[in-house]
């Protein structure tokens, strides 16, 4: 929701003035607030300032201000909530002051009151004592050879430094080397140990021992870890071998060798050749040898053979070509001639060759054809008259009257009609159509025409397809309901356009109505004022209204199109009517 603004009235504190009971008044240059009480200027209350306080934010607390006087300038004290709080706190302030020198001092539960301040403290250490004037002395702390003191935030902190080979100081044992319980420290039992070997036990000497590696054999250590790995096997030195899987299998120490390996290297040896019109292929997945012959008889030499082939030139004599058969087929055959006897030439005639032996050819079909349609013509005739028409050359045409029969031809259809306006074209002549009712065709009476002044009146609905143009002076509609399809009223106009100059008149709707007597209503546009007005009683004079009352308006919202733009000014949601976009200003001082 687009709310309003309200603004109080606002000014110069100097110029504040005595506020009514309840008004509010803002002061724009110490940001104060007042409200008034009786009119007068020492009445007026102060609320509020945010000079005597500081709001919080997200991370500082809030504070109160004691601010100095406005002639001395605008510094302030400040006391102000801590930036975390783990609870409510509440400080209660003693009743009385306490005495010269006194401090306030809390019981924990948030209950002050004044106490003597301590001005001494006694300390004491291994040996000695002493009394520190907490007004006047410092109490240091020093440390001794191995121990540092240091102060911190009114945090005294004693640590032990680090022990070295030139300074006592506070030392750790590594646990990998040595053990400490209740204080007593011990070497750790895995700094030595005996090692065990296949040639028996070896207990190093000075913590020390050495592993070397012999022939085909490397010893070799990162950080604590110690590798002892074989060499590879070569001509020249005894190590560890490996087989390769592609030609042998090892099992349990077992090695074979691998067949698909001696069938691969066979293979190979027919994969490359190939002899002469025999190809050598071999298959690796069953381990297998294909031979193939070429099937392809041009690679053959055809000098001593009786091969047809597909590049040979061959005369076939009394050979049979079963077209017929299951999966037979001929394509592409080209015939350069046909014997005489089995062709009907253009010249022989079709006509002339009724027989089951012979084909005709396409300038024998054609000149049949020709002479067949040139000899054949349509009859026809009409109420009056006959003709006919030769397929062979002429076009059948239907034609019409103008503006009283009309033909039109599409595709397969011819349609034969009455144009849109049809015309009489034999004179009607008739000096005057007298006529007191016209009549429906079942006999009803539809419409009827007064002697002596000519009224029409109809009996029942007339419909004017056309503008309805009425030049009376008075228009007057006598129905219950009247319903207009019209989306607007266009008032005002002269001989039905806009008018040229001013008419000095109001336009609008009159509405009747009875209050103790007959009284007129009207909402109009006032041409005095140029404005809309809404009235509840109206008089009216040369098409000039005068407001004698003005009406009350009842609405649901109310939307305003102004200087600044369009927006809802009363809106209501639920039962609450809320005011929107508008500044309710109160004003200046």
């Amino acid at each position: 929701m687009a709310a309003p603004v309200i603004q109080f009235k606002r000014g110069l504190l100097t110029n504040l003035p005595g506020l009514r009971a309840g008004e509010p008044g803002f002061t724009t240059d110490s940001y104060d607030l007042y409200v008034g009480i009786d009119s007068t200027t020492n009445n007026n209350q102060f609320v509020g300032s945010g000079r005597f306080w500081s709001v919080n934010t997200s991370t500082t607390g809030s504070g109160v201000k004691f601010v100095e006087g406005t002639n001395n300038g605008t510094n302030s004290i400040t006391l102000k909530a801590p930036n975390s709080l783990s609870g409510d706190l509440t400080y209660t302030l003693p009743g009385t002051d306490g005495s010269n020198g006194q401090v306030l001092s809390t019981n924990g539960s948030g209950e002050l009151s004044f106490i003597d301040a301590a001005a001494s403290l006694d300390i004491a250490g291994d040996t000695g004592t002493d009394t520190v004037d907490l007004l006047t002395d410092t109490l240091t702390f020093t440390g001794g050879e191995g121990i540092d003191a240091a102060v911190t935030n009114n945090t005294v902190t004693i640590s032990g430094e680090d022990a070295s080979t030139s300074n006592k100081g506070i030392a750790s044992f590594d646990s990998n080397d040595f053990g400490v319980t209740s204080g007593a420290v011990s070497l750790g039992d895995d700094v030595v140990k005996d090692i065990t070997t296949d040639s028996g036990a070896l207990t190093p000497s000075s913590h020390g021992f050495s592993i070397l590696g012999g022939e085909g054999m490397n010893v070799t250590h990162t950080g604590t870890t110690i590798t002892v790995a074989g060499e590879d096997a070569s001509d020249t030195n005894k190590g560890i071998a490996s087989f390769d899987s592609t030609d042998f299998t090892v099992s349990s120490g077992d090695v074979t060798v691998n067949a698909e390996r001696i069938q691969d290297i066979a293979g190979a040896m027919f994969s490359t050749n190939t002899e002469t019109l025999i190809t050598a292929t071999y298959q690796d997945a069953d381990g297998t040898i294909d031979l193939v012959v070429d099937n392809d008889l041009s690679n053959y030499d055809n000098s001593s053979s009786a091969f047809i082939t597909a590049s040979s030139t061959d005369t076939l004599t009394n050979k049979t070509f079963d077209a017929n058969g299951s999966g037979n087929s001929l394509s592409n055959v080209e015939v350069a001639d046909f014997a005489a006897s089995a062709i009907v030439t253009e010249g022989e005639g079709i006509s002339s060759n009724d027989n089951d032996t012979t084909l005709p050819t396409s300038a024998a079909v054609k000149d049949y054809v020709d002479n067949a349609i040139t000899g054949e013509d349509l009859d026809f005739a009409g109420d009056s008259g006959t003709g006919a028409v030769d397929l062979d050359s002429q076009t059948l045409t239907i034609a019409g009257t103008a503006n009283e029969v009309e033909t039109s031809a599409s595709g397969q259809t011819l349609t034969v009609g009455l144009p849109a306006v049809v015309q009489v074209t034999t004179s009607l002549t008739t000096p005057t159509v007298k006529a007191t009712n016209l009549q429906a065709n079942d006999g009803t009476t539809a419409i009827t025409i007064t002697d002596s002044t000519g009224a029409v009146a109809t009996n029942s609905n007339l419909t004017v397809g056309g503008n309805l143009i009425v030049n009376g002076s008075t228009t007057q509609v006598n129905t219950t309901t009247t319903t207009v399809d019209d989306t607007l009223f266009d008032l005002g106009t002269v001989n039905g356009s806009a008018p040229s100059s001013d008419l000095n008149k109001d336009i609008g709707v009159l509405f009747n109505y009875y209050t103790a007597s007959a009284k007129k209503a009207a909402v109009y546009w006032d041409d005095s004022v140029a404005r809309i007005a809404v009235a509840s009683d109206v008089s009216e004079s040369s098409s000039v209204l005068t407001a004698n009352a003005y009406a009350a308006l009842e609405i649901g919202s109310l939307w305003v199109n102004d200087c600044a733009g369009q927006s809802q000014v009363i809106n209501c949601s639920g039962t609450t009517r809320t005011l929107e976009n508008i500044t309710i200003d109160g004003g200046s001082f």
